[in-house]
């Protein structure tokens, strides 16, 4: 559910953490723990906290935006690519998040993810792809090869990727 700054307020507790801290507190956590099932945890709770418009400043304001990026271009468990995936498709939709994604270099990343065996991260990755589409990024995404890879995904008897794809390719494709 959308927030906003008045019902924050209200659920906060008198002497409770304000949005932004518990966020940061998220963040050092997930970089302070050695713990594989920790970060799992941390990692999709702040994916969960990037679904609301209302989280996007603080989300940029502690890092949680380089934390997403961070693991998309370092990390092989995909469970840890997952959630970073899923923040990074919650966040895409914001102009501010989606410009900070591409000039920190998390579109090639992305687009490696197309070929993760996990159908979830692959319709969060092509979902934000449509997000990230544009003018700068369009010889990027409309590569022959993702165009294959889409193709082949309209073959799939995932509906998810049948329908994502089929959207990639009719907007982002001819969109010319």
């Amino acid at each position: 559910m959308f927030s906003n700054k008045s019902q924050l307020r209200k659920r906060t507790p008198e002497n409770g953490t304000d949005r932004e801290s518990f966020l940061s507190l998220l963040v050092d956590e997930y970089l302070n723990t050695t713990s594989f099932d920790a970060k799992c945890q941390v990692l999709a709770n702040l994916a969960n906290f990037a679904y609301d418009p209302i989280n996007y400043g603080y989300i940029r304001n502690v890092g949680v935006l380089d934390i997403f990026l961070y693991v998309l271009k370092k990390e092989t468990n995909l469970k840890l690519l997952h959630f970073a995936c899923a923040g990074i498709c919650n966040l895409c939709i914001d102009p501010l998040n989606s410009e900070y994604i591409l000039t920190h270099a998390g579109l090639k990343p992305l687009l490696g993810l197309l070929k993760c065996e996990q159908t979830d991260t692959v319709c969060d990755t092509i979902t934000a792809l449509l997000y990230l589409y544009n003018q700068k990024t369009k010889s990027q995404i409309t590569t022959p090869e993702v165009v294959q890879i889409m193709q082949e995904f309209t073959k799939s008897n995932d509906k998810r990727l049948v329908n994502l794809a089929t959207v990639f390719l009719q907007d982002v494709c001819n969109s010319d």
